[in-house]
């Protein structure tokens, strides 16, 4: 599912992390542990395909679908924690803006469309609310919290509804960036 090979990023001419290679198998499951400042959330940045090492590759199956929930969430505005679970206000409308770019550049990544396509159809699959409710109750919520502002949460309950809607999701890879912090 994911490969890397001999990764080396550095910022500033200072090594943040040299020569790292692993494999990752479906259904595996990995921690990557250490301190702060140790380049964790770089490597998933990199994994994500946000960043470039400075040396080294990254493969990942053509098909694998990819989860991540980062240190600090975005910024919320007025939706509830069910359009946050379901990413009915910001996942949907980024994934279609996101296929129509692609499309009408006329030159397909098509990993990059595979990728936004299966994502754009699984938060629209009928099912996925049922799921994301299913979800929300797994991580402590009650159907009260379902229509309150998102906003209204405190930082850890704001985190376990973006929890709710990746684990929804079923991605092959959920990358939990410092998941505890709150």
């Amino acid at each position: 599912m994911l490969t890397i090979r001999k990764l080396a990023k550095a910022f500033a001419g200072t090594p943040l992390f040299e020569d790292v290679s692993m494999t990752m198998n479906y259904g595996e499951r990995v921690a990557l542990v250490g301190p702060n400042g140790s380049g964790k959330t770089t490597l998933f940045s990199l994994i994500l395909g946000n960043e470039t090492a400075d040396t080294g590759e990254i493969n990942r199956d053509e098909w694998t679908t990819v989860g991540y929930l980062p240190q600090e969430s975005e910024a919320l505005g007025d939706e509830t924690v069910m359009e946050v679970a379901t990413g009915r206000v910001g996942t949907i409308p980024a994934l279609e803006a996101s296929l129509r770019q692609l499309e009408e550049a006329g030159k397909c990544d098509c990993i990059e469309y595979y990728e936004a396509q299966a994502k754009f159809d699984s938060l629209n699959d009928p099912q996925f609310e049922a799921k994301a409710k299913k979800m929300l109750h797994g991580l402590g919520f009650s159907e009260e919290h379902f229509d309150r502002p998102a906003s209204d949460l405190s930082g850890g309950w704001v985190m376990r509804a973006h929890l709710a809607r990746l684990l929804a999701m079923q991605p092959d890879l959920l990358m939990l960036d410092e998941p505890t912090n709150h």
